[in-house]
C-alpha cells in the first residue's frame, strides 16, 4: 500500500497537539510533591513542623506573613527548602528572590498551632482526651478552617488543581515549637520559651525546585463569605 504523506503528516501533527493538549492538562502537577511523597528527605509532616517554627520566629513587625512586598523573605531561610507565607487579610503583593536548587514549602492560608501546656484552654472538650498530643491535635483540628473554604494556587499561569488533597499535620508525635523573645507568640501575649508537644495542621503546598529565571505564584484563599486573603508572588530563581 502506498503510503499518503499528507495524511501521515496530519496524523503526526494530530498526535503532537493530544501529547501537548494532555501536558497542558496535567498543568504544573510534574512540578509539585504529592501528599505522602517525600522530596530531598522531607515528608510534608515533617515540613510542617519546621514551617511553622519558620513562621513564628519573627514577630509581627518583619514576620512573613505581614509582609507588605517580600522585603523580608530571605530571614531565617536555611537547608534545602524555602519557606513562603500567605497573608491574614486582603491580597499582598510580594517580590521574593530564591537561591537556585531550593524546593519551596507554603501555606495556603489558615495554617494552625496549638500547643501544651497553654492549649486547650480550661473548659475545652478536648482537655477530656486520655494524653496531652491527643488533646492539642484536637484543639488544632477545631482551628482548622471549614470546609466551605477553597483554594486556589497559579504558577506561572498555569492552576494546580486539588488543593483541599493537600491539607497535611505534624508528625503523630508532636514537635518542639521554638519561641524565641520576640516572636509572633510573643507578640500575641504568650510567654518566651520552648513547648511540647506541639502541633500543626493546615493546607500546605510543596514545590519542587523552579528553573532559574522569574516565575509568578498567585495564592487565593475564599472563605465562606467570600471574602479573600492571598498574596501574588513574583519569585526570581538565581542561577
Amino acid at each position: 500500500m502506498k503510503t499518503n504523506k499528507k495524511l501521515l503528516a496530519g496524523v503526526v501533527a494530530v498526535m503532537g497537539l493530544m501529547v501537548g493538549a494532555a501536558a497542558h492538562a496535567h498543568g504544573n502537577r510534574d512540578r509539585v510533591v504529592e501528599p505522602g511523597e517525600v522530596f530531598l528527605g522531607k515528608s510534608y509532616n515533617e515540613l510542617a513542623s519546621e514551617w511553622t517554627n519558620w513562621f513564628i520566629t519573627e514577630p509581627i513587625a518583619t514576620n512573613p506573613a505581614f509582609d507588605p512586598d517580600g522585603r523580608f523573605c530571605g530571614l531565617n531561610q536555611r537547608g534545602r527548602v524555602w519557606f513562603l507565607a500567605s497573608t491574614f487579610e486582603g491580597i499582598a503583593e510580594r517580590t521574593c528572590e530564591v537561591p537556585a536548587g531550593k524546593a519551596i514549602f507554603l501555606s495556603l492560608g489558615g495554617a494552625a498551632v496549638s500547643f501544651a501546656p497553654d492549649f486547650p484552654a480550661a473548659g475545652d472538650p478536648c482537655l477530656l482526651l486520655p494524653t496531652v498530643v491527643d488533646r492539642v491535635r484536637c484543639d488544632v483540628n477545631n482551628d482548622v478552617p471549614p470546609s466551605e473554604i477553597s483554594f486556589q494556587v497559579i504558577l506561572d499561569g498555569e492552576p494546580i488543581e486539588d488543593l483541599l488533597a493537600f491539607r497535611a499535620q505534624s508528625e503523630p508525635e508532636g514537635f518542639t515549637l521554638r519561641v524565641p523573645d520576640p516572636s509572633f507568640i510573643t507578640d500575641v501575649g504568650l510567654p518566651a520559651g520552648d513547648r511540647f508537644p506541639a502541633v500543626a495542621d493546615g493546607y500546605f503546598l510543596f514545590l519542587k525546585p523552579l528553573r532559574p529565571g522569574t516565575h509568578t505564584l498567585e495564592l487565593r484563599m475564599t472563605n465562606p463569605d467570600q471574602s479573600q486573603t492571598g498574596v501574588d508572588y513574583t519569585l526570581i530563581v538565581g542561577n
